[in-house]
């Protein structure tokens, strides 16, 4: 029987992944080649497969493949896993904001078209933008309630930075529960919170993986992230005693981890 399914789930992405192919091809990249110059035919092909068509073909495959393990990654719009999780801080929003201003750290504009404009400004011409907007990653049901960074030289182009989602801090016993990951969870932001957090290292400029979107190209060496944020903040005197939940090494696409998440409560 597990068999027959996983022939089935197989085909099935076999077959989605043709008719995208095909879709790409000849209803887009064909009908625009006959209307337009090769160059902007190729570029408007581009947007749409990359913006539309790809993310809507990964959504239909995760919801196809996926199972029932525990999805340690926070997520794209389009269902795929990207940065993983590996920090935990305990504490009010407050205390979180106040903790990584005192590191040097700064809370990321919200994506608008201005905060946009100015991105790509600033990345193209090597221009500082502290507070440069963050694309919105998911878990829990929802986009990151607050996220921080911190530069690397001038421009937005190298940066550290880490998205947090706040849960319930009675909730977080047992962090390697499914049901923990599964939940779709409801806060409030002035009561004491478990900081559920992902934290990588932008390189530079690159490129999505399966949708292939314009993006920034990680350290795929993420606890090497995790020893910084952790390291800054004990600096500081900012957190108290920290345990790792270890769940396992894991080299998954692009990333390479000794599997811990950090656990740290903030202090006043």
């Amino acid at each position: 029987m597990k068999l027959i399914l996983k022939l089935s789930r197989d085909l099935m992405t076999i077959l989605l992944i043709l008719v995208s192919g095909w879709l790409i091809w000849t209803q887009v990249f064909g009908r625009l080649d006959k209307r337009l110059p090769l160059l902007i035919a190729l570029l408007i092909t581009y947007i749409v497969s990359s913006y539309i068509i790809l993310p809507i073909l990964v959504r239909t495959i995760m919801l196809i493949t996926r199972k029932g393990r525990i999805p340690r990654f926070v997520t794209a719009r389009e269902g795929s896993f990207v940065d993983p999780v590996n920090i935990i801080l305990i504490g009010s929003e407050k205390q979180l904001k106040n903790a990584f201003k005192n590191i040097g750290w700064n809370e990321s504009d919200k994506i608008r078209i201005k905060s946009g404009l100015k991105m790509i400004y600033t990345f193209l011409n090597n221009k500082t933008y502290l507070k440069a907007p963050m694309s919105s990653l998911f878990l829990f049901g929802r986009r990151q309630d607050i996220d921080f960074q911190q530069p690397i030289g001038k421009s937005p182009r190298k940066r550290h930075h880490v998205r947090f989602w706040g849960v319930d801090v009675h909730k977080i016993e047992d962090p390697l529960d499914i049901k923990f990951w599964t939940e779709k969870k409801k806060i409030k932001l002035n009561e004491c919170l478990s900081w559920v957090g992902a934290g990588s290292e932008d390189l530079g400029l690159g490129f999505t993986r399966l949708t292939f979107k314009v993006s920034h190209r990680v350290n795929h060496r993420v606890d090497h992230e995790r020893k910084y944020i952790l390291d800054s903040l004990k600096e500081k005197k900012i957190i108290g005693k920290i345990n790792y939940y270890k769940s396992g090494e894991f080299k998954i696409g692009k990333y390479v981890s000794d599997g811990r998440i950090a656990v740290a409560k903030l202090k006043n």
